[in-house]
């Protein structure tokens, strides 16, 4: 067959490929069948093609159907197309590939590159999911707040294309290629997103990892990709403005709250010498660690246009985040191992365990876990909606599996410390104050797991009918976590309270005393003027 019929045989293919679309968007069966069955029918439509295209040879072709769906071909012999740019331009995309990575069948002996441009196919995939979850949509980001409840909706913005080389592989490129789509102006509003995605035949929805999106502008955007398959540009918004806007009042006011009460509890850890323990000073780094990553996330949430700032802020909340789970490791084995003794704990032992445990724990691992983090995936730092980690190759999972397996290690600590405390009242009621105190101690500290470790849980939970009321529930428990610990280890906390009056009591004789300083200094100066007065007035009477 010459080149002549093979491009009629296109053309008549192109012609009859408008009916089976046409069916497939008439289909009155379910949303899930008629992406079935158009992902089956683009399939077969690009192995067809690999096809008749084997009968070209050193050709371009151009052809469009009556109703605007549009092929075009480029094939070459191999060895003739040296380090040549393939374009294959039609009316509304274009596509550019460099001829020496598109690889050939050796047994042909020829490259192909081909663009095929459905027409009717965005209707039939329009509202399809994606594979994985956007980047705003995920719990964990950014660590304090959940994001708009629910999931975005999803529109096809362009036509649907195929891209496809001589090597059935979609990832045998290796390199970027480069598709313009040109697309109606999209909605005017301040949650909406531009994607660039492309097909997933297994799972049927829409996916974007290995694409990057480049706006030309309003209406022409340029996706760059390391792969070739089924390409279309997505609109994803949210519905939700009013939602969005009660978590971010939810979100800073709570912060602001949980900043004010954290300073105080670490002035209070800092000065207050009648409860310095080794317990103080694990609250204290707990303080500390979340009063940085909190002031962290309140001042620079949105990324910056700085690359490199927006990945050392990433860098940042995840060490930060990290550390506030490391010191509640301590908190835990240090309530498990006091319990266990039934004694307070010495100073010498708790400055040994201070030293030669505490600290390279407490800051040491965190930076191991971000350093490792780094150097695995460097670009995981900073995202182009959040400073924080990305999503793509699984990257939050260098946080969260750490936290996760905190918080299973702190409920071991804390199961077994429930268990020696019952078994330790039931035999022994001579001490009853100590294991009060011991009882006091493990309230405050299952408390204070509770709200640092259920706010992940909960934020994990965030699927199905509850997604909405597990979102408020993340957002307002999270954003006050400063606030619980300055209510349990400083309000509820004797010792505290009393030093608090002994402060309060001693600012108020301060007070006092000032002013009766003052006033005494105040009564000098008048009397010496009067005098002064006097005596003027004697002198110029004797003259």
């Amino acid at each position: 067959m010459n080149s002549q019929n093979a491009e009629e045989k296109l053309q008549d293919f192109l012609d009859i490929l408008e009916k089976p679309i046409n069916l497939v968007g008439q289909q009155s069966e379910s949303v899930e069948q008629r992406h079935r069955s158009a992902t089956e029918l683009m399939a077969t439509v690009e192995k067809l093609m690999r096809t008749l295209a084997l009968t070209l040879r050193d050709s371009n072709i151009s052809i469009a159907s009556p109703n605007g769906t549009e092929l075009g071909l480029a094939v070459r012999k191999a060895g003739n197309q040296s380090q040549e740019t393939v374009t294959l331009q039609q009316s509304k995309t274009q596509m550019e590939l460099k001829w020496a990575r598109a690889p050939g069948q050796k047994n042909e002996g020829f490259t192909l590159a081909g663009l095929l441009t459905y027409q009717g196919m965005s209707s039939i995939l329009d509202g399809a999911g994606r594979v994985e979850a956007p980047e705003w949509d995920e719990i964990g980001q950014t660590g304090k707040r959940a994001q708009e409840p629910g999931r975005p909706s999803y529109r096809v913005l362009s036509p649907v294309v195929s891209a496809f080389i001589s090597d059935p592989n979609p990832q045998a490129l290796g390199l970027s290629v480069s598709i313009r789509f040109s697309h109606p102006v999209p909605e005017n509003k301040t949650d909406l997103r531009l994607l660039c995605a492309y097909w997933e035949p297994d799972s049927r929805r829409w996916a974007t990892n290995g694409c990057t999106l480049q706006k030309l502008n309003a209406t022409i955007t340029r996706c760059l990709c390391n792969h070739l398959t089924i390409f279309a540009m997505l609109m994803a918004f949210y519905e939700l403005e009013e939602a969005t806007l009660s978590f971010n009042i939810i979100t800073y006011v709570g912060l602001t709250l949980s900043l004010l009460c954290l300073f105080l509890a670490i002035l209070t850890f800092l000065l207050c010498r009648s409860i310095r323990s080794i317990s103080t000073s694990l609250h204290l780094q707990l303080c500390l660690c979340l009063f940085l990553a909190d002031l962290l996330f309140l001042t620079q949430v949105t990324p910056t246009n700085n690359q490199v700032a927006c990945a050392v802020i990433a860098g940042l909340l995840h060490y930060f985040f990290m550390a506030s789970f490391s010191w509640m490791f301590l908190e835990g084995l240090h309530l498990f191992l006091t319990v266990r003794n039934l004694k307070v704990v010495n100073y010498t032992s708790a400055s040994r365990f201070k030293k030669r445990f505490m600290y390279p724990f407490g800051y040491g691992f965190p930076a191991l876990v971000v350093a490792i983090s780094a150097a695995v995936n460097p670009d995981g730092y900073g995202t182009s909606k959040h400073c924080w980690l990305s999503l793509e190759r699984g990257f939050r999972w260098s946080f969260l599996g750490p936290v996760c397996a905190i918080i299973l290690i702190n409920i071991t600590f804390f199961a077994l410390t429930l268990w020696i405390l019952r078994n330790s009242l039931s035999s022994l009621n001579a001490d009853v104050s100590t294991l009060r105190d011991h009882r006091l101690l493990t309230f405050k500290a299952i408390a204070q797991l509770f709200i640092l470790g259920c706010t992940w849980s909960l934020g994990l939970l965030q699927v199905g009918p509850a997604a909405t009321v597990m979102a408020y529930l993340f957002t307002i428990i999270n954003s006050l976590q400063g606030a619980y610990i300055f209510l349990v280890h400083c309000l509820l906390n004797r010792q505290v309270r009393e030093e608090y009056r002994r402060w309060i009591k001693g600012f108020r004789t301060f007070s006092m005393k000032s002013q009766t300083y003052d006033l005494s200094m105040s009564a000098v100066p008048t009397t010496s003027t009067k005098t002064v007065e006097l005596a003027a007035t004697r002198a110029e009477f004797n003259t």
